[in-house]
């Protein structure tokens, strides 16, 4: 049930099958293996090994999408929560310790990662329970050498923690003047402040990094989240590691999304367990009395399962088991009998009576528990019970009540139409995130559909009409299709983690065209912008100007962080500032009465069908420069022979960098060097300063 709703779910298709196809697409098929996995390595404390897996999968998701900080930190809060609900075994140490040093030894040969997963603040947490896991695993170790008493233990793993702690608070110390600990990245902070500005005018400029509201969960999620909280209630019944999980993912997805609106895909998989969960229960409760009326063995009372396995019922099998005693060599079986005789109730999750923690809490509730309703009471009113849903006319009613509750579902209840409308309605939607952003249907007055393929053709007219090593700037929203459809190299992408490379892009596109120019001609032969419509370049200008302002604060000065100069009156006529700029000049050239590019700078060389796409040669581009930028002398690369190499800007633009102010981040506890004015804007509008 759960895999059906998981296929059509918004949430999930968008990113998927019938969405753009980015690196979210395939992450969340590794997000769920990975989880799956996870919960499968720790089901029991012999299935351990499947951790290798678990890790293994966990590679495969750092490979795949930035949001492998998600997995990680998930996987690291639920083996906590095993902690602090007694629930901690050697399975689940061994299960957690392969997934860690497997998935981390993986990620590190990553390029983009690095050894972040050591370094990085929002990564360090499960690196802590890592460390946590062997102490704890230490202590157990003690215990059987030492066979300590229950509160010896207890006082010896307290003692034991205490002293890790204050060893890592001293290499902390250490490390800290080193700089050896990476910031929070602004996403990662952006998940945990109030305000909705993170102090990052580019990520505030994203959309996707918004707050999620209502109505993005009810067109993301529909129908399947009316039942996620049934199909808690239902897992709430067998509690065990897995429901644990499902909790906390619930929990975590629902904060993070409301956070960023972008993250509601992560919701995806966890409404459709929910909801697949409560599903199957209502089918488990129809199809139940059918069986048993056909003879299928229906459910039996624990304690009489339990006797019937304690127990003998023939005098050969007490003879079978009294042999099995005597020939008790195998010591495994012999330590899980003197366990049981201990505690009869041992849960299946436990290996062993660990002294202390929850479960000793639970043992001794149980206790009480057991004084006032005895078990031999609890047994009479199970096998009661279960005598009485066996009998025949009670069978028969409850197959009477299946089929009268499955008729009222289907003729006369609201789920007769949400339904179709629900599956109507993922259709549509996948149709519309379906559509390609270069290519995409316009219906006409006659009730038709007209393809608007601008972006398309004006991107395969790159391709056809520029040389091999032509270089493209625009902004980086467009440079994973340049250099896909284009085969062309982009100056900026979606890709592209310096904030202060793009910030030099926003200031060189949203100034004036003769300093635009001096410094366009170093880095590209064309330049691409994207006009009229709704997504024109000029719709989003004022965040460019922004954040060029954050790196070079001569662009807008400081006196003005957020660019008000740069954008739009009311009557949607531009300021001076925006009509003198390169942008402007590009996207109204020739459009717009009076407005005109100097030619002695900009060429207008393509314009496509409908106006959404317009390219300009750069006119008297530095060969110097451009040889210079090719040499792969000049790059530096992580490792001799990486693809993963950081260009360096050609020595001609040595003033225009030298007028950076390198981006100082709220987070960036490490760097030294004062914030720009949006940062110290944004910190007072917080009420931080």
């Amino acid at each position: 049930m759960a895999t059906g709703i998981m296929a059509i779910i918004p949430a999930h298709i968008m990113r998927s099958v019938g969405g753009k196809f980015d690196n979210e697409a395939v992450a969340m098929t590794a997000i769920c293996m990975t989880f799956w996995l996870w919960l499968l390595s720790i089901r029991s404390p012999k299935w351990w090994p499947i951790g290798v897996f678990t890790g293994l999968s966990y590679i495969n998701m750092v490979a795949a999408w930035g949001g492998y900080i998600f997995v990680l930190n998930m996987i690291g809060v639920h083996a906590v929560m095993l902690v602090l609900l007694g629930r901690f075994t050697s399975g689940v140490h061994k299960a957690y310790s392969l997934f860690y040093v497997i998935g981390t030894a993986g990620a590190v040969q990553i390029p983009v990662v690095g050894w972040q997963p050591l370094r990085s603040l929002e990564q360090m947490g499960p690196l802590l329970v890592f460390i946590g896991y062997q102490v704890l695993a230490f202590c157990d170790f003690q215990r059987r050498r030492k066979k300590m008493e229950t509160w010896a233990f207890v006082k010896y793993r307290i003692l034991m923690c205490i002293l890790t702690g204050l060893a890592l608070v001293a290499v902390a110390v250490m490390l800290y003047p080193t700089g050896y600990f990476g910031p929070l990245s602004s996403r990662i902070r952006g998940l945990f402040v109030k305000h909705t500005k993170t102090g990052n005018p580019l990520v505030d400029s994203v959309a996707e990094h918004q707050p999620a509201n209502p109505k993005i969960y009810a067109s993301h999620l529909g129908l399947p989240l009316n039942y996620v909280l049934f199909g808690g209630l239902v897992s709430a019944f067998n509690r065990n590691n897995g429901f644990y999980f499902l909790c906390l993912y619930g929990f975590i997805a629902s904060h993070f999304s409301g956070k960023m609106s972008r993250l509601v895909l992560i919701c995806g998989p966890i409404v459709s367990v929910a909801c697949g969960i409560w599903c199957g229960f209502l089918l488990d409760m129809i199809i139940e009395p059918f069986l048993l009326l056909l003879g299928k063995k229906g459910y039996e009372p624990r304690s009489k399962a339990s006797s019937s396995e304690d127990t003998p019922k023939s005098g050969k099998g007490k003879a079978e088991k009294e042999k099995g005693d005597k020939a008790g060599k195998d010591k495994d079986v012999k330590k899980k009998r003197t366990v049981k005789e201990q505690d009869p109730e041992l849960e299946e999750h436990e290996e062993e009576l660990r002294p202390g923690g929850a479960m000793q809490l639970k043992r001794m509730v149980k206790g009480y528990y057991q004084k006032m309703f005895p078990e031999s009471s609890v047994a009479d009113f199970r096998t009661a019970r279960y005598a009485f849903d066996n009998k025949l006319p009670v069978l028969l009613v409850r197959a009477v009540a299946s089929v009268v509750f499955v008729g009222y579902m289907l003729t006369m209840s609201e789920l007769r139409t949400e339904l179709p409308e629900f599956v109507e309605r993922c259709k549509a939607i996948g149709e519309q995130v379906a559509s390609p952003t270069v290519m995409y249907a316009v219906r006409q007055k006659d009730g038709s559909n007209y393809i608007v393929d601008d972006y398309y053709k004006g991107y395969k007219w790159l391709e056809k009409n520029t040389a091999e090593d032509a270089r493209v700037m625009a902004w980086w929203d467009y440079g994973y299709q340049i250099t896909g459809i284009a085969n062309r190299t982009s100056i900026a992408d979606g890709n592209t983690w310096n904030h202060e490379h793009i910030a030099t892009l926003g200031r060189t596109l949203t100034s004036e065209v003769k300093r635009a120019h001096n410094a366009i001609r170093h880095l590209a032969d064309y330049v691409l912008v994207w006009g009229g419509g709704q997504r024109d370049d000029l719709g989003k200008s004022p965040h460019l100007a922004r954040i060029g302002n954050s790196v070079f604060p001569d662009h807008c000065g400081d006196d003005d962080p957020k660019c008000t100069k740069f954008g739009f009156y009311a009557d949607r006529s531009p300021t001076p500032m925006m009509e003198k700029s390169l942008l402007y000049k590009l996207v109204e050239h020739n459009v717009k009465k009076g407005v005109r590019v100097n030619e002695r700078f900009f060429k207008h060389v393509h314009t496509t069908k409908h106006g959404l796409m317009r390219i300009y040669e750069v006119q008297n581009v530095s060969q110097e420069s451009k040889d210079w930028i090719a040499d792969p002398k000049n790059r530096v690369c992580d490792a001799p022979g990486s693809w993963y190499c950081v260009g360096q800007y050609p020595p001609a633009l040595e003033k225009l960098i030298a007028k950076r102010r390198n981006f100082a981040q709220i987070e960036d506890f490490n760097r030294k060097g004062e914030k720009s004015a949006y940062t110290r804007l944004i910190e007072k509008e917080k009420g931080e300063l």
